[in-house]
This record gives structure tokens, sequence and C-alpha cells, in this order.
């Protein structure tokens, strides 16, 4: 697998859901004091589209009974409020030629990706490199019929806002974007380049992925995650602290009464340094659900 691949896994941007979905979940603590922690994927298809319904029983018995949502971030309601925190961070302070900042077998590819996306070549010259990579990721999310607002977080979301839940976010929107913008721009254009290489043949490596995350198959997740590629600078920002931020989380709820559904991408529940491994080092064990 490619680096682009692991890039959609680590915005959690990836995966339609088939029927008779089964994502993975896990529980650690017990009575008063648990987290139930659940694998979950931020785009998928509408309903209207053959999107299907992925809570489960057990899953929405353990929602029904928590008294939050724990989730990556909440997103401002604002549409406007997050535009500004984009404009902020993501653009450059004076416009850099796009098509320099990839090799030259690359560039033809993405002179072609920015004329079919509908922006003016411009636009792309003002943006950061990591986020051209993220436009460009969520072209094909677009192709691949996903839609962001039809995801298991946004879902949830709703649910719980409907219900009167506390909302619990475990990072900020600035927060999020900034754990790309901080990348050294090396890795920025490795982002950039591995997205328009990519182009056209992420719908099928999506479909791949969706059958992982619906069957819980966190070993396959696993198998077709290896990031023995990544640089160490992504793999740390984007998986590592992260991970051990959340395991941290979970650790200080256990110490007071409380029954929490905390839904995270399930990239983060696989290999040696998931969130599921760095609570077990913490002497917490995750008992595996679902």
């Amino acid at each position: 697998m490619t680096l682009l691949h692991r890039l959609f896994l680590a915005l959690a941007l990836l995966i339609a859901a088939p029927a008779l979905a089964v994502p993975a979940m896990w529980q650690v603590g017990e009575g008063a004091s648990m987290v139930t922690i659940y694998g979950t994927v931020h785009a998928l298809p509408p309903k209207s589209e053959g999107g299907q319904d992925w809570l489960t029983p057990a899953a929405a018995k353990a929602f029904g009974e928590a008294d939050d949502l724990v989730v990556e971030v909440v997103m401002p309601q604002d549409p406007q409020a997050m535009a500004a925190t984009v404009m902020r961070l993501a653009m450059l302070p004076a416009p850099s030629p796009i098509l320099d900042r990839v090799p030259a077998d690359v560039r033809p590819q993405l002179a072609n990706l920015v004329q079919r996306s509908g922006y003016p070549p411009a636009a792309f010259d003002r943006m950061k490199s990591w986020f051209a990579a993220i436009t460009l990721v969520q072209m094909e999310m677009a192709r691949a019929g996903l839609d962001p607002s039809a995801g298991v977080d946004v879902s949830l979301v709703a649910r719980a806002r409907a219900a009167g839940r506390k909302l619990v976010p475990l990072e900020t929107p600035e927060g999020q974007l900034g754990l790309f913008d901080a990348l050294p721009e090396a890795d920025q254009r490795l982002l950039l380049a591995s997205a328009v290489s990519d182009a056209g043949e992420a719908g099928k490596q999506m479909q791949a992925l969706v059958k992982a995350w619906s069957d819980g198959d966190v070993e396959r997740i696993l198998k077709e995650f290896d990031d023995s590629s990544l640089s160490p600078a992504i793999r740390e920002r984007l998986f590592v602290k992260r991970n051990a931020a959340w395991a941290d989380w979970v650790q200080a709820s256990l110490k007071q009464p409380g029954r929490h559904f905390m839904a995270v991408g399930a990239a983060h529940m696989a290999g040696a340094d998931s969130l599921i491994a760095m609570l077990d080092a913490r002497g917490i064990k995750a008992r595996r659900v679902e």
C-alpha cells in the first residue's frame, strides 16, 4: 500500500459500509466507570445510494447507555468558522506553482487533476502542499461516491445532539489541521505526489479497506496499512502521539464514574502503537466485544 492510502485512513475519509457491517468495538473498565471504543470511518455512501446501517444492536446499546459521546473532533456548526480556520492554516502567504512541488514525471497528471477539479490553477498555487493533497483526496472521495455528511462520526454526533447528550472532543479542528501544517515541506510534498500518483485507483483500494473495516478485522487493517514507508515525522504526528494522548484520556476517565462511548478512526486500533496496545501497556485491558 502506498502512502496515500495511509493518508486516507489517517483522515478517516476512507470506506463505504456494505451490508451486515460489524465494525470492531472494545470496552475498558466496568460498572459505573466504562469506556466503549468504537472504530469509525468518516465518509460513507448516502443511504439513497446503497449505504447500509452500521450501528449494530450491541453498539447501539452501548451508545444509548453512555453519558457522553467522545469523538476526535466536533466541527463547528457555523461553516464560516471552519472556513476561516482553513484559510488561516492552509494557504500560503504568496503563490508557489503547484506543478513545481511534485517530480517531473508526476506533473502532467497533476495538471490534469487540477483542470478536472473545477478550481482555477491559481487556487492550487495558493494552497500549502498538505492541503492540496487533502483537496485531491476529497476529489477522489467524491468520485467514489463517498459523502462525509453520511459518515459514522457525523451521524453519531447528530444522534447525541438530538438526545441532548454531551459531546467530548479529543482534538480541535485547528489542532487536526495543525498536524499536517506542522509537517516538514518535504513530507507535505510526498503526500501531494502520492495523491496524484494514486488518483483513479483509490476507489478500488477503498473497497479492499471496506471489507476489513466492516468485518472488524483489525489484523487485516494492520496488514493493509503496514506503515513502514511512512516518514518518521508523519507517523509520529498522525498516529503515535495521538494514540498516546487518547490512551491518557481513557486512563484518566476510568478514575471517575462515567460511561463513555468513544468513536475514533479504525486505523488507530491496529498495530504495536495502536490505542488498544497503548492501553494494554498501561495495564488497562481492552475487551473485544464485537
